[in-house]
């Protein structure tokens, strides 16, 4: 079996490189509008170049899982400013698309919480526009399914049961070329990964297990129990999982520094009994690059696993 291990959105090894600078609706109110447009744009292109840095650092140190920045195009998607992220970035897409895939690289977005499509109509119709907008991301980079858009169910208002309906009510109206690259990931607080698997085999979309979101909010099944359900829901695409560590027990949703490789490889161990051929582990850790060189050492030193490059391993 072989394990690609990826980080989110930056790499704490490059100094200076942020692929997330912002240009707020407030600034860019202040100054005349074409001018504030161009700075928009500008920041956008400065965040893709900070991207493809990133990228390269990838290819160097033999990482094939990176999950892009939301932030990358400033304001893209507010309702006074938009931006066609896939005509003005079309040269800085295909750039970075071609690179990912000479490098087998298999990018990813994650939308932020607040892209839901079981609320009223006002949400949902601004979800709708943001992942319209990671969408174009991904298909300027002229990048295939494997390259997903990962979100939560959604809310709950006072009666899950009619919150998910909503969610199924919702779901037509979401753009084809969108939906097929949406998965749905469960929660901390309110969708345990068993609903979420449940809304997953309903709307035929992967199921993306965050194993510290379990410890959260468990299942009455373990992910462990639910594995082979969760690995049919993707597929011909390699099964992709989240993995992160409580930063304490006082703040135990919150991300910590490192992860603790003993949960993972639990799970691991089931992985290859099940006979998936590969899986893809996005760590969510806060020193990002760091925490994967240390967790591919770790796991490196269990009896019959090998490491074949900084993120890349087979057991």
């Amino acid at each position: 079996m072989i394990i690609r291990l990826g980080y989110v959105s930056t790499a704490i090894a490059i100094f200076n490189n942020t692929p997330s600078s912002t240009f707020t609706y407030k600034l860019f109110s202040e100054r005349p509008r074409e001018e504030a447009m161009q700075r928009a744009i500008a920041i956008g292109r400065k965040n893709l170049q900070a991207t493809q840095r990133i990228l390269y650092y990838n290819a160097a140190h033999g990482i094939r899982l990176f999950r892009l920045s939301s932030s990358l195009i400033p304001l893209a998607t507010h309702p006074d400013v938009r931006i066609d992220v896939a005509a003005e970035y079309k040269d800085e897409l295909r750039q970075l698309g071609d690179f990912a895939k000479a490098h087998d690289m298999r990018l990813s977005m994650h939308p932020n919480q607040f892209t839901l499509l079981n609320g009223k109509e006002s949400v949902v119709q601004a979800a709708i526009g943001d992942l319209l907008y990671h969408a174009a991301i991904l298909d300027g980079m002229g990048l295939d399914n494997s390259a997903i858009i990962n979100i939560h169910v959604g809310g709950v208002y006072g009666d899950k049961e009619a919150a998910t309906e909503k969610l199924y009510s919702n779901m037509p109206l979401v753009p084809s070329h969108v939906l097929d690259r949406l998965t749905f990931e469960n929660d901390d607080k309110t969708y345990t990964l068993s609903e979420t698997l449940a809304v997953c085999q309903q709307t035929k979309r992967p199921c993306m297990l965050d194993l510290h979101h379990d410890w959260c909010n468990p299942s009455e099944q373990t992910p462990l129990e639910l594995l082979p359900a969760i690995a049919e829901t993707w597929g011909e695409l390699p099964m992709k999982i989240h993995v992160s560590a409580p930063k304490s027990e006082k703040e135990f949703r919150s991300h910590a520094d490192y992860i603790e490789p003993e949960q993972l490889l639990a799970f691991l161990k089931r992985c290859k009994e099940h006979g998936l051929a590969r899986i893809d582990v996005m760590i969510e850790a806060k020193v990002k690059d760091l925490a994967l060189f240390k967790l591919a050492e770790d796991l490196s030193k269990v009896r019959g696993i090998k490491r074949l490059d900084g993120g890349l391993l087979s057991w």
